[in-house]
């Protein structure tokens, strides 16, 4: 059986009661890092109290064959940050587990999709589709993910903006993308400098930071250390405005 653990957004506190019994159960623990980032000591309570975790690449979750046939002799658990199935690779793990007879199940968990919204004081329902912007290289910036804010912005809705994530190598760290660098990637692509622009980094730990002001301003924000998500609001209800305005005094 495969079981995907969640780890939720924070440190140590996010894990919840049963993942930490999944974990405790399993024979064999893996993670990975290149959809959602991992927390250092979060891991490394996990190897403390249960085994060593083995960390896998991207190429080793999306074609699975170690996974599948460790879950077809075994309990494996996979960690992942965030709320597993937040991710398109789970649900396409999930799948292949189906077809291959292998029990597949999910220990929930916070996502990002949903806890920067209520931190800023934005309703759910008048999200767009979310997007992802991804890292430049060299002289290349890609900017087609930028047209679903300009279309999102045009329709009144707002616009989660997720930010890449560059581990495919599990031995080497991540490079996370700042709001900074999605910032300009937001103004290359065309969305106005005067429009309303926030910030969230490190969402549900102790050092939590939400920033909020016009889009020109960002790339000299303050965050800190990643990870960074940006929101761009469309039209906002009034209660969204004040719950805005509180968090800029």
């Amino acid at each position: 059986m495969l079981t995907l653990v969640g780890l939720g957004l924070g440190g140590l506190e996010s894990l919840t009661q049963a993942g930490i019994a999944a974990i405790s159960a399993a024979d064999t623990i893996y993670a990975e890092g290149y959809t959602s980032p991992l927390v250092p000591e979060t891991l490394a309570w996990i190897e403390q109290e249960a085994g060593s975790v083995l960390l896998l690449s991207r190429e080793e979750v999306e074609q699975p064959k170690l996974l599948l046939v460790a879950a077809r002799n075994s309990d494996i658990v996979l960690l992942v940050g965030g709320d597993p199935f937040a991710a398109t690779t789970h649900v396409s793990l999930r799948l292949q587990c189906s077809e291959a007879g292998i029990e597949c199940r999910a220990v929930h968990n916070t996502s990002v999709l949903t806890a920067v919204a209520g931190e800023l004081g934005l309703q759910h329902y008048r999200f767009g589709p979310v997007t992802t912007l991804v890292l430049s290289e060299g002289n290349y910036k890609p900017l087609s993910p930028v047209k679903q804010v300009v279309q999102n912005l045009e329709l009144g809705f707002h616009s989660l903006v997720l930010l890449d994530i560059r581990a495919d190598d599990p031995a080497v760290e991540p490079r996370l993308m700042t709001a900074q660098e999605g910032a300009r990637l937001l103004l290359d692509g065309g969305v106005l400098p005067e429009a309303l622009a926030c910030a969230a980094a490190r969402v549900s730990r102790s050092d939590q930071k939400l920033w909020i002001g016009s889009l020109s301003e960002m790339p000299q924000a303050g965050l800190g250390l990643t990870p960074h998500s940006l929101v761009i609001p469309g039209k906002l209800h009034f209660v969204e405005e004040e719950a805005l305005a509180t968090l800029r005094e």
